[in-house]
């Protein structure tokens, strides 16, 4: 039986390859919790969707989009746009 011994550069190059590939597994999930606000205003979410005011409304009131509302003011959860979104989607085969 052969025992093989990696060289040091062999070896730094292995475990390199390894952190790389595991923080780019993560990082795109890290960069988009810490890049996102978790509530967003009308504007923002009009913003957000590239839709009007008015379309906004429509979601809302055609409960297609669910928000909070603190008394005369209304929120949305970045959660809820993105699963809106996310729903609406169309695959390209």
């Amino acid at each position: 039986m052969q025992t093989y011994i990696p060289t040091q550069k062999e070896l730094e190059d292995t475990v390199t390859k390894a952190v790389f590939q595991a923080v780019s597994n993560v990082l795109p999930e890290v960069y988009r919790k810490m890049s996102k606000k978790p509530i967003y205003n009308i504007d923002e979410a009009c913003e957000l969707l590239n839709v009007s005011r008015r379309h906004l409304q429509y979601l809302r009131d055609s409960q297609q989009l669910p928000y909070i509302q603190n008394g005369r003011k209304i929120y949305f959860r970045a959660e809820d746009l993105e699963a809106f979104f996310n729903a609406n989607k169309i695959e390209v085969r």
